[in-house]
This record gives C-alpha cells, sequence and structure tokens, in this order.
C-alpha cells in the first residue's frame, strides 16, 4: 500500500469581481496540488475570507467549492466566486477607504479522500486587497454595464 501524503493547498489570488455599496463579489483562487501517485478526491473546502483591522479579524464571507477531482500528480486551480452583502462589508469598506486597502485572510479546512482513507488539512493565508484592485472592478468594461 502506497504511503499518502498531504496535498499543498495555496490560495493564489483574491480578485474583486464586482463592488457596490451594498455587497462585494470577490473570486478567490485556489490551488491544490496532489503530490500522490493516485487521484485523491478533494471532498469540502470550506473557507472564511476575513478581514484584519487593527488585531481584530472580521468576516466577511464564506465559500466552498464542493466536490472536486484532483489527477494523480497534477494540480487543480478553484476559482471560486463568493459574494458578501452582510454588515461587516461597512466596515471594510470603512478600513479600505481610511487605509487605500485592505489585508484580506482566507482560512479553511480541505478534507481529502482517497481509497478508504479521508483526512483533514487546515489552510490560512493573508493577501492585500488594493485601490487598483477596486477601480478595475467598477470599470464599465468589467462589469459589462
Amino acid at each position: 500500500m502506497p504511503v499518502l501524503h498531504d496535498p499543498v493547498i495555496t490560495l493564489e489570488d483574491v480578485r474583486i469581481r464586482a463592488f457596490s455599496l451594498s455587497s462585494l463579489v470577490l473570486e478567490v483562487m485556489i490551488r491544490v496540488e496532489n503530490p500522490n501517485p493516485l487521484g485523491i478526491t478533494l471532498r469540502q473546502l470550506p473557507f472564511t475570507v476575513l478581514y484584519n483591522q487593527g488585531d481584530k479579524q472580521t468576516e466577511i464571507a464564506s465559500g466552498d467549492p464542493g466536490r472536486t477531482k484532483i489527477p494523480a500528480r497534477g494540480s487543480t486551480v478553484l476559482r471560486i466566486p463568493i459574494t458578501s452583502r452582510n454588515a461587516a462589508l461597512i466596515g471594510a469598506l470603512a478600513s479600505f477607504l481610511a487605509r487605500g486597502g485592505l489585508q484580506v485572510t482566507i482560512r479553511g479546512t480541505a478534507t481529502i479522500d482517497a481509497l478508504l482513507f479521508g483526512w483533514s488539512i487546515p489552510f490560512s493565508k493573508t493577501l492585500p486587497v488594493t485601490m487598483a484592485q477596486v477601480a478595475g472592478a467598477v470599470s464599465p468594461k468589467e462589469t459589462g454595464e
């Protein structure tokens, strides 16, 4: 029986896709690399998007791409759109405008199935969201309006 290794889960990018005073649509890109000689199934990958405000982290949105097969010794980039329409968004926008950007943290746990085994892998990464990304998200060419 081969020894199974943990897949490598990395946050590739967070992009703003649409922006208004009542909602924020982000696209989260997560890469799952499978170093194993056999394919695995990503059963679930629930994650939370948080923004950093001083010492405090506040949830903006959450998501889960659902079930995905990852080929043997291969990798897949999951592009997951998520929308925030909650009160935390107002705080994030205020922080963003005051600083010209903000730090966003993605935190979650991947649940993996391979053969008769299943296990979980936690992950976390912080990335900046900049004013240039917002400008690109609200331009007419991006929104199609």
